[in-house]
């Protein structure tokens, strides 16, 4: 049943002395940290990282629930955020220029502004008028165009790409007509099917956002899930697997992975995330989705990987 919100706001020191009622252990000692990290961080954020040790029914805190426990479950989150952003960002940059570069050559500088060029004109006009209402951004590149050039009204594919999202740009690729395209980024990105791809694409977009956005990663579930990838079903946890285990992170980390291999080969990104995992309790890798012995699957088995660093 619904009811009005009536719940008053509190001081730093007394959401404190409230968190610690309900049974978070501080130490005496740790009372100005625990409020000076409620002030930086916030009541809120912090609490999604104590509710798998709090009881809502009770309103109490699990035996033996130490404020570092949930700071600690927080720093892993920001780092590891910062490290899966960053291939991301690594996946998209090379999206941006495969894309680009490829529908360049088979039509011309201004070949996305050809509707023949895609499958669906609708979805092409929509994608369209997005770049065209950043034309007075005040980015150098667009400006210097605009300065120079009166025709075409936009300025050109390898400009425009930049002013694009991850998601707006998976739309785009998604809506390219020409097959050969498709395959040879396909290919690139050592993916089975255009089909595979784009859904990837797709899938990874939300992933992106939150880290873009300082949001929790950590026992997140995604509402998109990624597709079934035949030659990576031994590493893969499956759709119908019990608890939703597909729509957490684990699938994306092994998909993220998958494609940077394929575009930076020699990147530590691999270990660099292994190693942070290692930092947190098995429980916590429970809570992204990952399997049991995940470290021996491909591709976090160590034995098959290579030291190398970038």
């Amino acid at each position: 049943m619904r009811c009005d919100y009536c719940k008053p706001p509190l001081s730093i020191s007394e959401q404190a002395q409230l968190l610690i009622d309900r049974g978070l252990i501080c130490d005496d000692d740790d009372r100005q940290r625990l409020e000076s990290y409620l002030s930086s961080i916030g009541y809120y954020r912090l609490s999604a990282y104590w509710l798998p040790f709090y009881s809502t029914d009770t309103e109490r805190f699990s035996e033996n629930t130490h404020f570092d426990t949930i700071l600690s479950l927080y720093i892993f989150d920001r780092k590891l955020r910062l490290l899966v952003m960053e291939a991301i960002e690594r996946i998209e940059v090379a999206l941006r220029a495969q894309w680009s570069g490829k529908l360049a050559l088979h039509g011309g500088s201004h070949a996305y502004m050809k509707v023949d060029f895609f499958k669906c004109q609708l979805k092409h006009i929509k994608n369209l008028a997005k770049i065209a209402n950043v034309m007075d951004s005040k980015e150098t590149f667009i400006q210097h165009y605009n300065n120079k050039y009166h025709s075409p009204a936009l300025p050109p594919i390898w400009v425009v790409v930049e002013t694009m999202t991850f998601g707006t740009l998976s739309h785009w690729f998604e809506n390219t007509k020409e097959t050969a395209i498709k395959k040879a980024i396909m290919k690139a990105f050592n993916m089975p099917t255009i089909e595979i791809i784009e859904s990837v694409f797709h899938a990874l977009t939300p992933v992106r956002n939150v880290c873009a956005h300082h949001s929790r990663l950590w026992n997140r579930r995604f509402a998109i899930s990624l597709p079934e990838i035949k030659r990576m079903r031994n590493s893969l946890v499956p759709r119908n697997a019990p608890d939703h285990q597909a729509y957490y992170l684990y699938n994306h980390l092994v998909v993220i992975e998958t494609l940077m291999r394929a575009i930076s080969p020699n990147s530590s990104w691999r270990k660099r995330l292994i190693d942070l995992l290692n930092t947190v309790e098995p429980n916590n890798h429970k809570a992204m989705g990952f399997p049991e012995n995940w470290q021996n699957r491909e591709p976090w088995n160590i034995n098959n990987m290579e030291n190398k660093n970038v």
